[in-house]
């Protein structure tokens, strides 16, 4: 097997990555690799960080295809009621503070947090039962994808 080996280094960064392929140097892209992240945030949600998929033990490839249509529209759901509330949530005013602020010179110091603690499938799915649980109408969401990385 023939390998190839493709490095991407991005200005701001200490150190560049470097990926092996079984891809020719036409057909890589190590930007595409990067899309790795979003792709196994997919497959937590189906799995143990959602939908639970890996307790079906499901062999057959047409009751495994119909149950898969179904968890999609849930997660294009859930995700969109989600995201509506992460929409929602104000963007930190941090960067308007003047370079002599404290919270500038406590930040040095600090790691810095996630601006996401829980997922918005996860929101999305507690909104969505709280509703049900209360006899509230169903809310629909509103989608609002992030961002596509940038080259």
């Amino acid at each position: 097997m023939k390998c190839t080996l493709l490095s991407a280094w991005v200005e701001g960064h200490d150190t560049a990555w470097l990926v092996v392929t079984d891809l020719s140097p036409e057909q890589a892209n190590v930007f595409w690799y990067s899309m790795r992240a979003w792709i196994e945030a997919g497959f937590k949600d189906l799995k143990r960080g959602g939908w639970q998929w890996q307790y079906t033990k499901i062999t057959d490839s047409y009751r495994a295809s119909r149950i898969m249509l179904v968890l999609s529209v849930a997660t294009l759901w859930t995700v969109s009621v989600g995201g509506e509330i992460d929409a929602a949530i104000p963007s930190s005013s941090f960067t308007q503070l003047p370079e002599t602020h404290v919270a500038h010179i406590l930040r040095r110091f600090s790691k810095p947090k996630p601006r996401r603690i829980m997922s918005c499938l996860r929101k999305g799915y507690l909104v969505i039962l709280g509703y049900a649980i209360k006899g509230i109408a169903l809310p629909f969401g509103q989608f609002i994808p992030e961002p596509w990385l940038e080259l």
